[in-house]
């Protein structure tokens, strides 16, 4: 078994691909592209290129250098619109767009079919799968995630065996501040990712490490660790050349029935791998009061499935933008004794966008829940399926834990 730890310096941040995007909007005006500061040159091939641009109305100017393109589009999470760029005579496309509201956000250039990402922007949201990497950019107003003069925790990577899975796995994990001056015993949160995102995702585009050294603070959120794995039935990713796993199915070949219950693999491996690792390396409380789970979209699923397939290792569950389908038929111990859960369970919160694709889902899982008499926590905020929103559940939901 391998153990590393990575000190982290200021996040990157923010969102996966948008799933759809509404017809193109009418292109703002541009403004010239101004001399570029020091380390933001043009490259080669032409003069200096600024991107993006955030002006001091909160309007921000995106700029891209493809002299011979036909057409270039901005994408990605902004405000729901694909935006078409114009180009200037020495072949810079821009367009200006918003203003935003304060926050991270990601985008992408889509240049006659060829999805790129800012050649001068080095801040970067990691894909993985379908959903390929993002460039990033911040409009300045809300700092609940930001890197503040407060006392920070530290993030570190760790390289486990899973026994379930047969492969080495890894998982990010931070510790809160003071936790390597002290003997103190922490309790855990398990937060899982979405589809298209890895094990760095919640830190590097959630700036969970951020919010929670802001939490803690001002005294808001008590001091715990997070514990963000890899949500794929995979080995970890950079450990090395890939191998099969134990457990999945041959390619061609159906998965057997009702694989994915408990959360699958992935699940088998948290509850018998993941969580026993943890609580073998770190200062943790090892009982269900100090435990918590929550996740995004796929690992919103995942959590789902996983806290109800184990009902007695989590007290607090959080849901976020996914739904469970037939989950009182896959769960049925779970959903016969409401009165059991509730004593069970000291938190139970469900939450998804306003405009998100998963609404349908996660309204649909609350309306299960109070079906069979299960308090918890519904809430629709305003966002669409996009990582604006996770970050906010979280900033939420983190004050509500181990209380």
């Amino acid at each position: 078994m391998r153990r590393f730890s990575y000190w982290l310096i200021p996040a990157l941040c923010v969102a996966a691909v948008a799933a759809q995007t509404p017809p193109p909007s009418t292109p703002q005006a541009t403004t010239p592209a101004p001399a570029a500061p020091q380390g933001r040159g043009g490259g080669r091939g032409g003069p200096p290129v600024v991107s993006p641009e955030v002006n001091a109305d909160k309007t921000v100017t995106f700029r891209f250098r493809a002299a011979n393109a036909k057409e270039v589009t901005l994408i990605g999470e902004l405000d729901g619109k694909t935006y078409p760029m114009t180009k200037d005579e020495q072949g810079i496309w821009s367009v200006k767009i918003g203003p935003l509201a304060p926050d991270v956000y990601n985008y992408q250039f889509n240049a006659d079919g060829i999805v790129a990402m800012d050649p001068v922007n080095p801040s970067v949201k990691l894909g993985f799968g379908a959903f390929p990497p993002a460039s990033m950019v911040e409009v300045p107003g809300d700092e609940f995630d930001d890197a503040r003069e407060v006392a920070h925790g530290s993030v570190r990577m760790e390289t486990y065996h899973s026994k379930s899975l047969g492969v080495p796995r890894t998982a990010w994990i931070y510790t809160p501040p003071g936790y390597d001056r002290g003997t103190t015993r922490y309790p855990v949160l398990y937060l899982l990712h979405g589809a298209g995102n890895i094990d760095s995702s919640w830190m590097l585009t959630g700036r969970a490490n951020y919010i929670l050294d802001n939490l803690i603070a001002e005294k808001k959120a008590r001091p715990m660790i997070i514990v963000t794995p890899l949500g794929y039935a995979r080995m970890g990713v950079g450990t090395g050349p890939e191998r099969p796993v134990t457990g999945a199915p041959a390619p061609g070949v159906p998965p057997v029935p009702n694989a994915a219950l408990g959360g699958g693999l992935v699940g088998k491996d948290l509850i018998n791998d993941l969580v026993p690792f943890v609580e073998a390396n770190f200062r943790t409380f090892k009982d269900a009061d100090n435990r918590a789970i929550g996740g995004l979209s796929m690992g919103g699923g995942h959590t789902a499935n996983i806290s109800m397939a184990n009902p007695k290792m989590f007290r607090y569950v959080a849901i976020m933008s996914a739904g469970a389908n037939n989950a009182d038929q896959n769960y049925p111990e779970f959903f016969k004794n409401g009165d059991a859960i509730n004593k069970q369970f000291k938190l139970l919160w469900v939450g998804v966008g306003k405009d998100d694709f998963a609404l349908n889902g996660s309204k649909a899982l609350s309306e299960l829940l109070t079906k069979h008499n299960i308090k918890h926590t519904y809430r629709v905020t305003e966002g669409r399926h996009e990582w604006v929103i996770w970050r906010h559940h979280l900033h939420e939901v983190a004050p509500q834990l181990f209380k």
